[in-house]
């Protein structure tokens, strides 16, 4: 008895082979005796036609020349009797020897007489001839050789219908034959095939019918069943399989017997510890079905946890731009992301929530849960506002009194007021200059307020960013080549369209170029260049200045970040990055720095192009 898998479907596979052989060589064997009956038509009586039918003629040719030797021509007539003679007895002397069928023996044997005597006769038919003349001698041919004659040619004719006969007989035979065989061949192929087909159900019923029971049995414990046991008696590897699953759910039985109690409580403990989180909470399902609220959900949303359960999140909150924030996490395998996020309730208050949302993933990094944090900023946002209202109004309070400051030392340094000895013309280009600089902060702040509070007005159209990056440079190339630095425009020629304002995108671009000619020394190198990639263009300014410290590279586009250990005359505002950052986000866009220190830093930002029509 084979108590093995591999034996039992060895054993399958040698009784097919098995069958198969069968079918083998019985065709074989069909085939075997259906060329030996082919051969046989082909070779023996084919033979015998073919001598006998030239032994014929011969003998034709040879009745020929007896009667060429009475009429015309003696000796011609002896010639061509003895020619003929030969190739009878040459083509009779095959059918001698290939005798087959029954009968053919006696006639053969009555040729050889027949012919002797026909042989015999001519001799007579010579000496006939010689002495009584030709009309003698055509009254013996026709008296005693003619009847030998055609009783030769009868003869020689039953022998060709014999063997005709016998090859029409074997042509017969080998029809039946192949019929048979035909038939045999289907019969036991047909046979063949019911039986492997009936073999094959029956032993994967038996081998395979143990396999699916432990794959129903595997499906059970996945769906939770751990008590689940396997009815699965064989000797085989399935056998032992299934006593080791049997095994396995009895020690998990015990082990969540041991620790139901212990996990039942950490969750009542979790659950505790959620609910009692003051920001709103809920975790969804990777369908975004709820699974989870707590209760400062419940309040601010009206809602009840056992009536949003297993439903879809908008079916609960019906809040598109939260919504969004979390399907975007997930299709974007963010594992964690913020936004702000203002919400109205039913009495129009508003709020100013920080959405935080912290996905939950598989070992192969697929999202299976997904938790949604919501932290009330909307104080933050108050107080966000108030000093932004405070900057605007201390920036339009300051712009008054600086143009007088600026128009007054304009004045008094072109000496329309009376000369100026040089140390009063000293310090009313001091006075100049910090009036610039103070006026520069103003502007920057006052345009940052305005991008802040959502009153920037943006004036979106078609543009060329070649035109804008080339009036930018052009600015500056004076600036540049009085401090001995090298601006070089290394643009694309002909870049896609825009869609922008022209105004705030040069802007960009002069305080980038501003930026590098600050911390860019003489004989240093400023590269304007561009780069495709999808449907965004890419612009950078890289110089070979001193470069920017690793800690300041995440930090200079917050407003007043100022790297330290650098000339206090030229460190600027700390405003300007701040309002490009916030000019390039408002046009889908993302700006970011590359830097190191003494080797130079790459600033570069992206903007979305006009798709152009084919």
């Amino acid at each position: 008895m084979v108590n093995t898998l591999k034996g039992k479907i060895s054993l399958v596979y040698i009784g097919l082979v098995f069958l198969i052989a069968v079918v083998g060589f019985t065709g074989f064997f069909n085939l075997y005796r259906l060329e030996k009956t082919v051969n046989n038509l082909m070779t023996a009586n084919y033979k015998s036609i073919s001598a006998l039918t030239n032994a014929f003629e011969a003998i034709e040719r040879q009745d020929s020349a007896m009667l060429i030797y009475i009429s015309v021509d003696r000796q011609k007539g002896i010639n061509l009797f003895t020619q003929s003679s030969t190739n009878f007895l040459k083509w009779f002397s095959i059918e001698e020897n290939n005798i087959t069928e029954l009968g053919e023996s006696d006639i053969v044997e009555g040729i050889n007489n027949n012919y002797g005597t026909f042989v015999k006769l001519f001799s007579e038919l010579q000496e006939v001839r010689n002495t009584n003349g030709e009309d003698a001698s055509v009254a013996f041919y026709d008296n005693k050789i003619m009847p030998i004659f055609n009783k030769l040619k009868l003869q020689l004719r039953n022998l060709i219908n014999i063997n005709e006969k016998a090859m029409f007989n074997s042509k017969t035979l080998a029809n039946n034959n192949t019929k048979r065989s035909m038939n045999m061949l289907l019969l036991l192929s047909g046979l063949t095939i019911i039986g492997g087909l009936v073999l094959s159900i029956y032993f994967i019923k038996i081998f395979l019918g143990p396999l699916q029971k432990l794959s129903n049995g595997i499906s059970k414990i996945k769906g939770g069943e751990l008590y689940h046991h396997l009815d699965i008696n064989t000797n085989d590897e399935t056998g032992k399989l299934a006593e080791e699953f049997n095994q396995m759910t009895k020690r998990l039985k015990n082990y969540e017997q041991s620790t139901l109690g212990s996990l039942m409580a950490e969750k009542n403990k979790t659950m505790a510890i959620v609910k009692s989180i003051s920001s709103p909470m809920l975790v969804l399902d990777n369908n975004y079905r709820i699974v989870l609220i707590n209760n400062a959900c419940e309040n601010y949303f009206s809602i009840s946890e056992e009536n949003v359960l297993g439903k879809h999140f908008l079916e609960a909150i019906r809040n598109g731009e939260i919504f969004d924030h979390i399907s975007g996490t997930i299709e974007n395998s963010h594992d964690h992301n913020e936004k702000i996020i203002k919400t109205v309730k039913s009495d129009d208050e508003e709020n100013f929530y920080n959405v935080v949302v912290s996905t939950i993933n598989d070992d192969e990094e697929q999202p299976i849960s997904v938790i949604v944090t919501m932290q009330n900023v909307t104080e933050l946002k108050e107080l966000e506002k108030v000093k932004t209202d405070f900057i605007a109004t201390i920036s339009h309070e300051f712009k008054t009194p600086l143009t007088s400051i600026m128009m007054a030392a304009s004045m008094l340094s072109e000496d329309g007021m009376g000369e100026l000895n040089e140390v009063q013309k000293e310090t009313v280009e001091t006075i100049k200059e910090d009036g610039e600089k103070l006026s520069n902060l103003v502007s920057e702040l006052l345009e940052l307020s305005r991008i802040e509070s959502g009153n920037a007005i943006y004036d979106f159209s078609p543009c060329s960013i070649n035109l804008i990056v080339n009036e930018s440079i052009n600015n500056f190339i004076s600036i540049a080549q009085k401090r001995d630095i090298n601006l070089i425009n290394e643009l694309e020629i002909d870049l896609p369209l825009i869609n922008a304002d022209f105004e705030k995108i040069k802007w960009v671009m002069n305080n980038l170029i501003s930026n590098a000619l600050k911390y860019t020394n003489s004989g240093d190198f400023i590269n304007i260049k561009s780069r495709i990639e999808k449907n965004y263009v890419f612009i950078s300014v890289e110089d070979t200045g001193d470069g920017i410290p690793k800690e300041y590279i995440q930090k200079i586009f917050n407003k007043f970040v100022q790297v330290k250990g650098r000339d206090i005359e030229v460190r600027g505002t700390g405003l300007g990055l701040s309002v490009a950052k916030e000019i390039i986000t408002s046009h889908k866009g993302k700006i970011w720095a590359e830097s190191e220190l003494d080797a130079g830093s790459i600033f570069t930002f992206s903007l979305p192009t006009i798709k152009r029509e084919k």
